[in-house]
């Protein structure tokens, strides 16, 4: 008896879409990314919001010693004006401004306490600057500036 020869092929499945497994991975990967995706955003986007306050804090305080080095020794007091240029556009399309408000005070180094080295340096006036920064950062710590006026000239600490 001679039997016929039976070829048996293998036919690949048709695959069309995608497997439920696959679904499921992608369901659980896709948030992940995202997720990530969104916190770097928003910590650069952070970053960037310090940098420019710091930038404009910076502006504002370097603007200072200039005005005061155009003042007469003994007319410096706390409310001498240094307000050159602390007001700032806001940013993403806002027509607000951001203003910031340097503090200064002005003390002669004889009422400075013995343990400031500027003490010892006589006919002087020690002047700290500083300028907080607006909201919603007003939690973080000043820009300070302190600087040494005599008579003869200008001196930054």
């Amino acid at each position: 008896m001679i039997y016929p020869k039976i070829h048996i092929r293998f036919l690949p499945l048709n695959r069309e879409g995608f497997s439920i497994v696959e679904l499921v991975i992608a369901c659980v990967i896709l948030p992940i990314v995202v997720m990530g995706v969104s916190n770097a955003y928003n910590s650069i986007r952070h970053s960037y919001t310090i940098a420019r306050q710091l930038n404009e804090m910076y502006s504002v305080l370097s603007a200072c010693p200039e005005l005061d080095r155009a003042l007469e020794f003994s007319s410096l007091s706390n409310s001498t004006n240094c307000y050159p240029n602390n007001t700032f556009a806001a940013e993403n399309g806002g027509s607000g401004t951001i203003t910031y408000q340097p503090t200064l005070v002005v003390t002669d180094t004889s009422s400075l306490p013995s343990g400031d080295p500027l003490k010892t340096i006589p006919d002087s006036k020690v002047v700290s600057i500083s300028v907080s920064y607006p909201a919603p950062n007003g939690s973080r710590p000043a820009l300070q500036l302190r600087m040494l006026i005599t008579r003869n000239g200008i001196g930054q600490q």
